[in-house]
């Protein structure tokens, strides 16, 4: 009994989690270096009017229904009803303030106090999966507070890049959380943590696949989502715009060179140690399955014939390519598809930056392209694609979110790809350690955490 009693869910304790990443705003609609990250930390504090389950269906959240007429514009949503943290009650003005801050492109109408209704400029067929993603989370601002939430946990401490100390929210509508508090340390390095034997003291842990396998040698307790962040890269300027001052257009032929002569099989056997999987579509195939329509074969002797013949119309440029200084797999990526340029006679020059992951830091580059590193924002296939056509900044989003059958968002993905602008390169995992003593961390197939159901088993 004393072993049965031992594994049930208890209230009380601390959690303690270690973030690979610095966050240095917890606003879920600002711009941040690192979004993934944020969003992790953000997601207990404020809180979408929608969620999605495994499958990529809505369920209810702070809204408890909806409806929408058959053009698919007009979506009336009815709010449950819950308090923001200084205990003042959810709206229908709070969210229409909170989403047109978010998207001014929402025709927005508080109908009541709890009812609010949604106009799109265009049909889309899935705007309960879209409103579930982070950026739409229901933020209150006030001059006291800028940014008041309705989550289960509420910010006690913050140290910008360095520290979120959270407690819990006692008054939460869904019942109160196990854990008093969880606290996120960010730019933890786990190589100190484990050379100084302090992991223990954590509850859980963001791993890059290089620390997986010296953690996994020391029989430790590891978590992989199935590969899910895509690797891409993407050519700043596009042959369609004016050129900005200091950018050059390079040749879409130049570019499928590139894709040619990108070995993804070896930089995921090698590189990735075989727990990602290369890509050649922005989505990935166990989610849609039809990713292995698009090319992405490695063929080096059509990279360096089309390279030869190329060489016969333009002259060829050296190609600058950013990626983020803090990610580690980025930087062997980078180099790996130098080093496969280099034999296709391609002449590719990665340098670290940091701010790569910011839209409104490319514009300012010097860089030709960006290898991204663009997290799956949603398991709903036509929002996962609008969302990554958004962090690309390549084209126009309404087409997938309007998309009402597979074959829709297929041709929105496929377009996006046909000239090469983004050449996908390699799909990676989310890693987690987690304490043999905390239990209901759930992981998502798309790396992206729920830990509303977790608590701790005897850690302090």
């Amino acid at each position: 009994m004393a072993a049965q009693a031992e594994s049930r869910p208890r209230y009380g304790g601390p959690v303690r989690v270690l973030l690979h990443d610095r966050v240095v705003s917890l606003d879920p609609a600002g711009e941040d270096d690192h979004p993934a990250a944020r969003d992790r930390v953000a997601s207990l504090m404020f809180e979408t009017l929608t969620d999605v389950d495994a499958q990529g269906h809505a369920r209810a959240k702070l809204a408890t229904s909806w409806r929408v007429e058959p053009n698919k514009r007009v979506w009336q949503f009815r709010l449950r009803i819950a308090n923001f943290h200084d205990s003042s009650p959810l709206n229908a003005t709070d969210v229409v303030a909170s989403l047109t801050r978010v998207n001014p492109s929402l025709k927005c109408t508080a109908i009541d106090r709890q009812t609010v209704n949604i106009e799109t400029p265009a049909p889309v067929t899935h705007l309960p999966e879209m409103l579930a993603l982070e950026k739409y989370a229901i933020v209150k601002r006030t001059p006291e507070t800028p940014l008041l939430g309705t989550g289960p946990y509420r910010l006690n401490e913050w140290q910008a890049g360095e520290r979120a100390f959270l407690s819990v929210n006692d008054d939460y509508w869904a019942g109160r959380s196990f854990p008093d508090t969880i606290e996120f340390i960010m730019g933890a390095t786990l190589r100190d943590q484990l050379a100084e034997r302090h992991l223990g003291q954590n509850s859980g842990a963001e791993l890059t696949l290089d620390q997986v396998r010296g953690v996994e040698g020391a029989n430790q307790n590891i978590s992989l989502s199935r590969p899910s962040d895509l690797l891409v890269i993407f050519f700043l300027q596009s042959e369609t715009a004016p050129a900005a001052a200091g950018k050059k257009t390079i040749d879409p032929r130049v570019r499928e060179i590139l894709s040619s002569a990108t070995n993804r099989a070896a930089i995921n056997n090698l590189l990735l140690q075989r727990k990602g999987a290369p890509a050649s579509g922005l989505l990935p195939q166990w989610l849609t399955g039809y990713e292995f329509l698009f090319p992405g074969n490695f063929d080096l002797e059509h990279a360096k014939q089309l390279r030869s013949e190329t060489a016969g119309l333009i002259i060829i440029p050296k190609i600058s390519l950013a990626y983020d200084f803090s990610d580690p797999v980025a930087k062997l990526v980078a180099e790996r598809v130098a080093l496969d340029a280099r034999e296709a006679g391609l002449s590719v020059q990665p340098y670290a930056d940091s701010h790569v992951n910011q839209r409104s830091s490319r514009t300012a580059m010097s860089a030709d392209a960006v290898l991204l590193r663009v997290p799956l924002a949603s398991l709903e296939p036509s929002v996962a694609t609008a969302a990554i056509m958004d962090d690309l900044g390549a084209a126009d989003s309404s087409a997938a979110l309007s998309a009402t059958r597979p074959e829709d968002v297929y041709e929105a993905e496929r377009k996006l790809l046909e000239n090469f602008r983004a050449i996908p390169v390699v799909r990676i995992p989310q890693a987690l350690w987690l304490n043999l003593g905390l239990h209901n961390w759930q992981q998502m197939s798309n790396g992206a955490w729920q830990l509303d159901q977790l608590w701790t088993e005897g850690l302090r």
